[in-house]
C-alpha cells in the first residue's frame, strides 16, 4: 500500500501551494514520551489525571501539579526529536515555493527542535511559563523554577503554559490552526487518534474545503475511511520514503 500510493501523494504534495502536518502523541511516543492513552508507560501510571493534569487540581493543588508536570518536562528535556520528526522537518526543507505548516496537539516542542519554521502548539508548550491570569506575563521554564511561584506583573499563580484538562484551547492559535487547515491542498494527519476535541476537526474540515486528506497511523482510527490515503506505516518510514521520492524527481515536478 504505501509503495503504491507515494508516488500519487507526492504527485499531490507537488501541485500544492499550502501543506499541513498535523501530529499528536503517537508521533513523540518513539521518543520515549508516553501517551495518556497507553496505561503501560510509567508517567500515567498510577496517577489520577483530575488531580496532576487538570485545571481544577491546579487551582486546588498547585504544587501537586507543577511537581508532576515538571516531572514530564525534565524527561521531554532528556529525550529527543526521533526519526519521523526528522522526516518532516527534512520535508519542509524539500516544499521549495510552498508554505508547510506544523499543526501539532504535542507540547515537547519536537518538531521546533528537528528543523520546521512554523509550528502552532495548539495545546501549549512545557518549556514556557505564563500567568494564569493571562496579564502578559510569559517566560522560559527555567531548571530553577520547581514550584509555583507568584507573577511578578500581577501576584497571580504562574502556571506551565499548556492546555490542562478541563480548559479550553488557546483561541488565537486555534482560530489560525483552523486557517491553515481550510487553506490546506494537502492535508498530513500523523500520531493522532482524532479522538480529542475539537484539535479532531481539523483534519474533517480541510477535506471539506477540498483538501487531499492522508492518515498515516500503524492503527486504524475515526478518520480512516473518510481520508483520501489511510497509511499503515510509521511517520519516520512515510514521510522518509516520500522525501526519497520526491529527491529523485525533485519537488516541483
Amino acid at each position: 500500500m504505501l509503495s503504491t500510493s507515494l508516488e500519487s501523494i507526492a504527485t499531490v504534495l507537488r501541485r500544492a501551494r499550502e501543506v499541513v502536518v498535523f501530529s499528536g502523541a503517537g508521533l513523540s511516543a518513539d521518543s520515549g514520551i508516553p501517551t495518556f492513552r497507553d496505561g503501560a508507560t510509567g508517567l500515567w501510571n498510577n496517577v489520577d489525571p483530575d488531580e496532576v493534569a487538570s485545571i481544577e487540581g491546579f487551582l486546588r493543588k498547585p504544587r501537586v501539579v507543577w511537581d508532576w508536570l515538571l516531572q514530564l518536562k525534565n524527561l521531554v528535556d532528556d529525550r529527543h526529536p526521533n526519526a519521523g520528526h526528522q522526516a518532516i522537518a527534512r520535508l519542509e526543507d524539500l516544499c521549495t515555493g510552498k508554505r508547510l505548516t506544523i499543526i501539532t496537539q504535542n507540547i515537547d516542542g519536537y518538531h521546533t527542535q528537528a528543523g520546521n519554521a512554523q509550528v502552532l502548539e495548539v495545546h501549549g508548550t512545557i518549556h514556557r511559563v505564563r500567568c494564569h491570569r493571562r496579564c502578559g506575563f510569559a517566560a522560559v521554564w527555567e531548571q530553577s523554577a520547581v514550584e509555583p511561584f507568584p507573577c511578578p506583573n500581577c501576584g497571580g499563580p504562574v502556571r506551565p503554559d499548556l492546555v490542562l484538562f478541563g480548559e479550553m484551547l488557546d483561541e488565537e492559535v486555534f482560530a489560525a490552526a483552523g486557517i491553515r487547515s481550510l487553506n490546506a491542498d494537502l492535508f498530513f494527519c500523523v500520531g493522532t487518534s482524532f479522538t480529542v476535541q475539537p484539535a479532531a476537526r481539523l483534519p474533517v474540515w480541510a477535506k471539506g474545503a477540498g483538501a487531499t486528506v492522508v492518515e498515516v497511523n500503524p492503527h486504524p482510527t475515526p478518520l480512516s475511511d473518510a481520508a483520501d490515503y489511510s497509511i499503515r506505516a510509521g511517520a519516520s518510514q512515510f514521510f522518509g520514503a516520500l522525501c526519497a521520492r520526491l529527491q529523485e524527481s525533485g519537488p516541483g515536478r
